[in-house]
């Protein structure tokens, strides 16, 4: 006897949830954003391989098709197999994308059967910290929007935003806050055009901070050595303002080298298996080969620009234009059919992967890319009131 498609994607989603809520467990030792990939790729199989012509996922389907002329060149370029398919957890994981996109119909009803249960969970262990593997650091906001059931509720966004500060304090996580910042100026905003240019002035300003301290940044080449903190120390002398937090003085070192440093070879990307680091904050000296190769920039799309190049930003910057565009025109619509709470899960996934290392991580890369399908899916919906099945 088949197993339905609904009870396929009850799993899928189960696997998801597990995934989501305790990745350095479920990843680490049952490999769940390969196994959500291949069930991408699966489901992609059964479609047989037609794709949606929506803005999103011809975005996707182009970002799809351009990794792969990267896996392909990389072949030629590649210093090592291994580190090779290592990177390769940045083209894989897009498909679990697919699950969210064909899925989503039978999502409603799921969230309606654990919904209570992840209130349990989550308002226990957001109040009384724990291991990692048992409540993740800053990956768990993802899901804090399913505890909802009526966000139309006026109290339900002050109270999303009060849960993320909640969170940073008890877990010591600067993430949450951020993103309890973004969700202020989404909450606050009247409209696509006032987000946009707060956007744009924020970005405009980080830009002119960043173009500033280039020079400061550059020191670490002077003395920079694995065993010692000279090159660094070299850098947060040279200024005040990078004095003040080492980790995102590493930050900015790590960004200008994706940046800067590989210009112009970066704006056809750098590939998979070639080292993208020459300098790098070490934990753990065993791991000091690899992690020219393997460490994340704590930024994921400036590491994904470092590696896959122009193409992808202007890939994925249309792919943002047209949700936030989404979000704001038809807001009501979504408030109404409670889809809503997709966006805003998929905001938490945003904000999660522009301070961490996510989509270059099969720690988090599978959850964003699969929330990505599902909110697609909803505008997909809104835009094809006729089509809302699984296949």
């Amino acid at each position: 006897m088949l197993i339905s498609k609904k009870n396929i994607s009850y799993l899928l989603f189960s696997i998801s949830l597990c995934y989501i809520i305790s990745p350095w467990f479920f990843e680490k030792n049952l490999l769940f954003n390969e196994l959500l990939s291949a069930a991408g790729l699966a489901i992609l199989y059964y479609r047989g391989f037609k794709l949606a012509n929506d803005p999103i996922s011809l975005c996707m389907t182009g970002l799809l098709c351009w990794s792969v002329i990267h896996m392909l060149v990389s072949l030629l370029r590649m210093d090592s197999l291994y580190y090779y398919l290592r990177n390769l957890v940045i083209s894989y994981s897009m498909l679990t994308y697919f699950i969210g996109f064909y899925c989503l119909v039978f999502l409603p009803a799921f969230i309606h059967k654990i919904r209570g249960w992840l209130r349990w969970y989550i308002g226990i262990f957001l109040f009384v910290p724990v291991s990692r593997f048992l409540f993740e650091r800053f990956g768990e906001a993802m899901l804090f929007p399913a505890l909802f059931k009526k966000p139309l509720r006026q109290w339900v966004p002050w109270l999303l935003i009060a849960m993320n500060l909640i969170y940073g304090i008890t877990y010591s996580s600067l993430t949450a806050w951020i993103l309890a910042a973004f969700y202020l100026l989404i909450f606050i905003s009247p409209g696509y055009a006032f987000f946009k240019q707060s956007v744009l002035l924020i970005c405009g300003l980080f830009l002119i901070v960043f173009i500033y301290f280039i020079p400061d940044l550059s020191l670490i080449a002077n003395r920079f050595s694995p065993y010692t903190y000279n090159g660094i120390a070299d850098v947060m002398h040279s200024s005040r303002f990078l004095s003040v937090d080492p980790n995102s003085t590493w930050r900015l070192i790590l960004w200008k080298q994706v940046m800067v440093d590989h210009f112009p070879i970066n704006l056809f990307g750098l590939g998979f298996g070639t080292p993208m680091f020459k300098y790098f904050p070490i934990e753990d000296y065993s791991k000091l080969g690899t992690l020219p190769y393997v460490l994340g920039a704590h930024n994921s799309y400036v590491y994904l620009f470092g590696r896959l190049g122009l193409p992808y930003v202007l890939l994925m910057v249309g792919a943002y234009l047209y949700l936030f565009k989404e979000y704001f025109y038809h807001k009501a619509y979504y408030y109404a059919n409670k889809q809503i709470l997709l966006f805003w899960s998929f905001f938490a996934a945003t904000v999660i992967a522009l301070f961490n290392p996510a989509l270059e991580s099969p720690i988090y890369a599978g959850a964003y890319w699969l929330l990505l399908g599902l909110t697609s899916r909803a505008i997909y919906n809104r835009n094809h009131p006729m089509i809302n099945t699984f296949a």
